[in-house]
């Protein structure tokens, strides 16, 4: 049977030991902060910092090139050969009805390390990229075509008898794709490029945290001409 001595020291010794365990708690609180505190003296520390603009710049860069915009195009070639001869005899006359697209793009592949120049806040920026150029014609071989033909009569004559095929048309459909270009630089094309691509990087920017976006259109890359 407990005595009231023995009572008293059973409780001595469990609030001894509780006040041991809070002790050791201090203790270790103070030893992680003192921890804490050389850690943020010592110089050779390191931290690390994400900055969001390089994150963009890698997004940005990995599309390579931004069709911009892309318009289609029709012309008519239509060229004539003739010679000293009468053309009802000797000569040719070729008409080319041909349509094709043609795009604009900007080249992002090769965006220097400070295209995004991002604000300290990290809520507008200031992006420069090439400015938008226009791509080689794609003519459409479904809608491109020769629709006339004369040649004279001599050379249809030399034709048949030879059996020949004198016909080539490879300068004719080479003309046909610079005069789309051609047509594709005086009308709104680049313009349309422009504005598509400011529009698609607020947009990329935005998914970031940017509000407010600046786009600086510069020379184009080097070996592309605007």
């Amino acid at each position: 049977m407990s005595t009231p001595s023995t009572v008293k020291r059973s409780a001595g010794r469990v609030f001894g030991a509780i006040m041991g365990l809070a002790a050791l708690g201090a203790a270790l609180v103070v030893a992680v902060t003192l921890v804490a505190s050389v850690s943020s003296l010592n110089p050779f520390a390191t931290t690390r910092t994400e900055h969001p603009d390089s994150v963009v710049m890698t997004r940005i860069q990995d599309l390579s090139r931004f069709e911009a915009a892309s318009g289609r195009f029709t012309t008519i070639v239509d060229q004539q050969t003739d010679t000293k001869l009468p053309a009802w005899a000797t000569g040719e006359r070729v008409v080319l009805d041909a349509e094709g697209d043609v795009s604009a793009s900007v080249d992002l592949s090769h965006l220097p390390d400070d295209a995004i120049q991002l604000s300290d806040d990290g809520t507008s920026a200031v992006v420069h990229v090439p400015a938008p150029v226009i791509d080689a014609p794609r003519l459409d071989p479904d809608a491109t075509r020769v629709v006339a033909r004369q040649q004279g009569v001599l050379d249809r004559l030399g034709s048949a008898l030879t059996g020949s095929n004198p016909v080539d048309d490879q300068a004719l459909y080479q003309r046909a794709a610079e005069k789309l270009a051609d047509a594709a630089g005086q009308s709104d094309l680049q313009d349309r490029a422009r504005a598509n691509t400011e529009k698609f990087l607020q947009q990329t920017l935005a998914a970031s945290g940017v509000t407010q976006v600046t786009v600086v259109f510069d020379a184009p890359a080097p070996g592309q001409s605007a």
